[in-house]
């Protein structure tokens, strides 16, 4: 077995027993945060297994509070800040719930897949009287909010445009304007941080023609950047372990490339190492298209997991879409049990699309020495 498959294969396993610990902790914490009345814990929170549907691949996990209702043959699931879910349930426990505020714990397929929800665990939802505020997400991310669809422009709010590089909090947040037609080029990038030989971020670059990107006055950026990354609270830190534990949101924040190198030759003081993605036109701008509407989605009460769940998973999950089947990345190596490494780990993922003939060459690296002068090809 080559070196990297036995390096693959021992990172799944601090994952799977992480993650089953992190269901107990879940469980033990349901059970203390809520309702007193579940004296049947055994019956509500764990569901029948003979009742629920053929078992499938779950890589997203949600932690939502709302109101089920059922409709027909249907559970519908609407939380408070308007987004409906139809929720895959056992019917005892549907006819048990109808019409009554509950906080379940969910898994999705994955990312791009959230209109149906396979529910794991639910109770009543009773908060508890003077419950901690929750410290407010750091600055440098937001949610991005796709506003306007004229056919050949999308208008998206809260792209992270430029900043302050004596500070790493003062930005400037703009509302771009889009032109899928005008993509140029688009770019896998690798940021390795420590430890390099299994740890790296990852994201896209779009580069456009003249005009490509605008924001509201009319300024113009060279290229837009979707980076998929754990959305931290103050005070939070993110690991590649503390990331396996259903500690951290997600957010799919979008930024300008002059923006995101600034910061990570000038703040950082990190590297990016460029892989030009190997598509049509017309695939390169159905991938802007789909990453502005996925980025778009409202994603509150997901959680970001550091195999499932990724920077770069749903980087390959978006790459699926607009490639024909035969060239689609497996996303699972054991289905429901052992997610497929080459398309979740950044150290791996280029290599393994390079040899799939969908990635070109490295690229030269940018950093502090080529730094401001590095342009994208």
């Amino acid at each position: 077995m080559k070196a990297w498959a036995v390096s693959a294969f021992l990172l799944t396993l601090p994952y799977l027993p992480a993650n089953l610990a992190a269901q107990e902790n879940s469980s033990a914490d349901f059970n203390r945060i809520y309702s007193s009345d579940l004296a049947d814990l055994a019956e509500t929170a764990r569901l029948a297994a003979p009742e629920l549907p053929a078992a499938k691949s779950y890589a997203v996990n949600y932690s939502l509070h709302g109101q089920l209702s059922r409709l027909g043959n249907r559970v519908v699931f609407n939380t408070a800040d308007g987004r409906v879910f139809e929720l895959k349930i056992s019917d005892k426990l549907a006819k048990r719930f109808d019409g009554r505020q509950v906080e379940i714990y969910a898994k999705a397929e994955q990312a791009e897949a959230l209109g149906q929800l396979t529910a794991v665990k639910i109770a009543d939802y009773k908060p508890l009287a003077g419950e901690v505020s929750i410290p407010p997400y750091r600055s440098e991310s937001r949610p991005a909010h796709l506003t306007g669809d004229s056919g050949s422009a999308l208008t998206v709010e809260n792209v992270r445009w430029s900043h302050d590089p004596a500070s790493a909090s003062n930005f400037d947040w703009a509302t771009a304007v889009v032109r899928p037609d005008l993509v140029k080029n688009v770019y896998f990038i690798k940021k390795p941080f420590e430890p390099e030989w299994i740890a790296a971020h990852s994201f896209y670059v779009f580069t456009f023609e003249d005009g490509g990107l605008t924001d509201a006055a009319g300024n113009k950026s060279s290229a837009l950047v979707l980076s998929i990354e754990a959305y931290l609270r103050e005070g939070q830190e993110y690991s590649l372990q503390e990331g396996l534990k259903d500690k951290f949101g997600i957010v799919w924040q979008l930024s300008t490339w002059e923006n995101y190198s600034a910061r990570t030759a000038q703040l950082d003081k990190q590297r990016l190492i460029p892989y030009p993605l190997i598509l049509e036109h017309a695939q390169k701008a159905a991938l802007v298209r789909e990453s502005l509407a996925q980025a778009s989605v409202n994603r509150e009460g997901e959680f970001y997991n550091t195999i499932t769940n990724n920077c770069t998973n749903n980087l390959v999950i978006l790459l699926n879409g607009v490639l024909p089947e035969k060239q689609r990345v497996p996303l699972w190596t054991i289905p429901s049990l052992i997610y497929n490494l080459n398309a979740t780990m950044p150290v791996w993922v280029p290599p393994y699309l390079q040899k799939k003939g969908l990635l070109g060459p490295e690229l030269p690296v940018l950093d502090g020495t080529s730094y401001p002068s590095y342009i994208l090809p």
